[in-house]
């Protein structure tokens, strides 16, 4: 008989055995609670030990009473033997006072006794008995033993915690009645306190308990007591919890009936509607629940999880025509389709409640819903389209007319924005959302003019405004990606984390917020050197079924780091691919970028007269939203091909671009006038600040322009010195291209490298591999799957099998078993 994860346990019981046999006799007290498995493991024991020699005694423990072959007079006992008996716990006390008689002396006899109970059951009843015994305790199965249980993954395998029984039940079609008649067989008249647990959450207090269940708190906290004696339950600072959270999943399906009662007591009480809104959708839609809905619609829409989404709706379906809470609930409901990212249908509903031509206000919020849909595509047309209908009537309605500054925004008119948020502005002390969309309309402005810090305190009062007076998901969503902007902008390594506290909310609206949130972090990680990153936050941007407008800066991101690292096919491909890519609303803020690819490009094929009139371009302001501080950021590489193609008239006109948005003491612009005057004192202190800044290609672009003026005045030590520094940050971003284009630049001033002068990542080996591929070694080796490991690392799964393919060629593993052994070898060595 096979016993997955207990070899350990069968070993001490196999060694007390083997003892026995030779007359040195033991009692084993075999503990746990109920699930992980004593009986299974005292069968396998039993099975194992019928040819040892020792003749075997099974004792029952009769319920209800616990009366055993033990509970009137001492059995003889054939010697030597193995006496086993299971459920100890609920033996009478007849029992237990002949186990203490033969206990006294069984350490100088050929005999084993095998007893097995529940741990925490009148633990102090069994205490005296354990002094005499080999306890033995029986833990959950770890994650190894359940894989080898299960023989495949189960994404409900960690809700078992380890639990054979749970576990050995996790595919049945009727799991959920099986383990709630197991735990209600357990709990007996605790089954009602159980069930109310569950349904209460992960965590119930003992309040709400007593609430739910009409007992005393002290009723409550005995009752926990015994399902947590029972391994069921565990009370700490005065809240219950479920052992395992598939127990309390499966209990819950199992107790629809009790959730509406559930319900109305939360309601009383006070708690979350959210909370309320997870019981009632499993009821009867009844007129308290119509009226609950009505008067808290507000407070759903604004975090709708997908039961208050189905709440509203089956609200709406029971009202008849007519009755006047069926706009304001239609309206709420229309809402909560849009906050949980159902796009589609809160477009189909809204435009349906229109069709029933309902009051202004319940218009307005139907119109909102639909611009606020046609702005997250990033196609301000629709958006206006939807304000005219209403524009005729005189002054768009706050709300309305904050759509109308974005929408006018996503179109490049910077002067309607201004008309529009000038209309909106004076209701904004009324109604703290229109405030939260004007913050975020006047930190966008605040970015374009380089005042960062004003642009900041826009972002902050919204935060504020967002936390305590206004909830807007898709308001909140933007502000966190505006302040991910603000801090690439600004170079702070912070940018990543906002980004990822974003992308939750991005994934669940989707719309064109996600392929935004995605180029955002490909910029950010292209400008931080984490280049594999920036590439994986690309490949996943497009393989959405839309792009919304970001595909042209997002190929131009990848097109940028090809370029660098020397695979011009695939650069040229990506750039050629931007170039196509239609580009409206927000990607139009990122045609600067798309631009400066064009033209590093044009440059590394030779035609530098192409370079040279995009640069021009540039400076002739035809670039972008059309407004002259958007292309400051960018003007760096396009002052390096203008120096570099001769044009140093041209640089210096870029550089007084950036002198009229940028401090007195800016580092870009030191470094752009050290490039046009060859000045390789303010080159090397320009590259020593990038490298503070978090700013590492810029860093090594001006350690590499440092190196190529210190070779060309003759100081090749030097030159080789600043080289190395460029090296170590190209390595860094396996920027082979720049590599090998410095070094053949700085030998055609008679510099010098020999065998071990500075050389890229290699090709093959362990150091050929990316930090990002390093990572999925890591998990490969763990024995998750692609799947687990890209929810792990926050990947598509598309992402993590091309790191995987990408690695065995390095590596040269024909499977992921000799990947995962490789990695344990080189782990060991080092």
């Amino acid at each position: 008989m096979t016993l997955v994860g207990r070899h350990d346990s069968l070993r001490v019981l196999a060694d007390a055995a083997s003892a026995a046999k030779v007359g040195q006799g033991a009692l084993v007290m075999v503990r746990a609670d109920p699930g992980l498995g004593v009986t299974s493991l005292l069968e396998a024991h039993v099975s194992a030990m019928r040819d040892s020699g020792l003749r075997l005694h099974r004792i029952p423990v009769l319920r209800p009473g616990g009366r055993t072959s033990l509970s009137d007079q001492m059995p003889e006992l054939d010697e030597p033997a193995m006496v086993v008996i299971d459920d100890l716990h609920q033996a009478d006390d007849a029992t237990l006072l002949a186990l203490h008689a033969l206990a006294e002396d069984v350490y100088s006899r050929p005999l084993l006794i095998v007893a097995g109970r529940h741990r925490r059951v009148a633990a102090q009843r069994f205490a005296a008995l354990d002094r005499f015994a080999i306890v033995h305790d029986l833990e959950p199965l770890t994650p190894d033993a359940v894989r080898a249980m299960l023989g495949e993954p189960s994404p409900r395998a960690a809700d078992a915690g380890g639990n054979p029984w749970l576990l050995s039940r996790i595919h049945a079609a009727d799991r959920p009645a099986q383990v709630t008649v197991w735990a209600a067989d357990l709990a007996g008249a605790d089954t009602h306190l159980l069930r109310c647990a569950a349904l209460l959450g992960d965590a119930a207090s003992v309040d709400e308990l007593a609430a739910v269940t009409g007992a005393t708190p002290s009723e409550v906290l005995s009752g926990v007591a015994r399902l947590t004696a029972q391994g069921l339950a565990e009370e700490a600072a005065g809240e219950v919890r479920l052992r395992y959270p598939l127990l309390r999943k499966d209990i819950v399906s199992t107790s629809s009936g009790l959730r509406g009662s559930v319900a109305k007591v939360l309601a009383q009480r006070g708690a979350r509607v959210e909370r309320v809104a997870e019981h009632l959708v499993h009821g009867t839609v009844d007129s308290w629940t119509i009226d609950w809905l009505t008067e808290r619609a507000e407070m759903l829409t604004a975090r709708a999880t997908p039961a208050v989404v189905r709440l509203l709706e089956r609200g709406v379906a029971a009202l008849q025509p007519g009755d006047p809470r069926l706009p304001p609930l239609r309206a709420a409901w229309v809402e909560a389709l849009l906050w949980s990212g159902q796009m589609d249908r809160a477009r189909r509903a809204a435009s349906e409640g229109l069709l029933a031509q309902p009051d202004e206000s319940i218009r307005n919020r139907l119109l909102a819903v639909l611009g606020i849909i046609a702005s997250g595509e990033f196609t301000p047309e629709p958006v206006l389209e939807v304000l005219e209908t209403v524009r005729g009537e005189g002054d768009l309605p706050p709300r309305l007319a904050v759509l109308d500054a974005y929408a006018q925004l996503l179109a490049g008119d910077m002067e309607a924005t201004q008309r529009a948020v000038a209309a909106a502005s004076p209701a904004a002390a009324d109604d703290p959302l229109v405030e939260v969309y004007l913050c975020n309309v006047r930190t966008i402005g605040l970015c374009l003019l380089r005042d960062y810090a004003a642009a900041r305190e826009q972002l902050d009062r919204g935060a504020v405004l967002l936390e305590i007076s206004a909830y807007d998901r898709a308001q909140w969503l933007i502000s966190r990606m505006l302040r991910a902007l603000l801090q690439n902008l600004e170079h702070d390594p912070d940018v990543l984390e906002t980004i990822e506290q974003a992308r939750p909310i991005a994934r669940d609206l989707g719309l064109g917020f996600l392929p935004w949130l995605h180029t955002i972090a490909a910029v950010a990680a292209l400008n931080f050197g984490e280049w594999d990153r920036a590439l994986t936050e690309v490949e996943d941007a497009l393989a959405l079924p839309h792009q919304h407008g970001m595909a042209g800066p997002l190929h131009a991101v990848a097109a940028t780091i090809l370029l660098n690292r020397g695979d011009l096919p695939a650069a040229r491909a990506h750039a050629q691919l931007a170039d196509r890519a239609p580009i409206y609303g927000v990607a139009m803020f990122y045609e600067s970028l798309m631009m400066v690819t064009r033209a590093v490009l044009a440059g590394v094929d030779g035609d530098l007269e192409r370079a040279m009139e995009i640069v021009r371009d540039v400076v002739e302001r035809n670039v972008g939203m059309r407004h002259d501080r958007s292309i400051a950021p960018v003007c760096v590489p396009l002052v390096r091909i203008a120096v570099a193609g001769g044009e140093k008239e041209l640089a210096l006109r870029l550089i007084d671009r950036m002198r009229e948005w940028s401090d007195e003491d800016d580092a870009k612009v030191n470094y752009c006038l050290g490039l046009v005057d060859g000045d390789v004192d303010r080159l090397l202190a320009a590259a020593q600040d990038f490298t503070e800044n978090s700013t590492p290609l810029v860093a090594a672009q001006a350690a590499q322009d440092a190196a190529v003026a210190l070779a060309a005045s003759g100081r090749s030590a030097a030159a080789k010195a600043a080289y190395q520094s460029a090296i170590d940050k190209y390595a860094a971003m396996a920027a082979h291209r720049e590599i090998d284009r410095t070094a053949a630049n700085l030998r055609s001033y008679g510099v010098q490298f020999g065998a071990s002068g500075p050389r890229g990542r290699p090709k093959h080996g362990w150091d050929s591999l990316t930090g990002a591929e390093l990572r999925v070694v890591e998990l490969v080796a763990q024995g998750l799957t692609n799947r687990e490991a890209a929810e792990r690392l926050i990947l598509s799964v598309r992402t993590v099998d091309s790191h995987v393919s990408r690695v065995l060629r390095k590596l040269d593993c024909s499977s992921r078993l000799e990947l995962a052994v490789k990695f344990r070898d080189r782990d060991a060595d080092a």
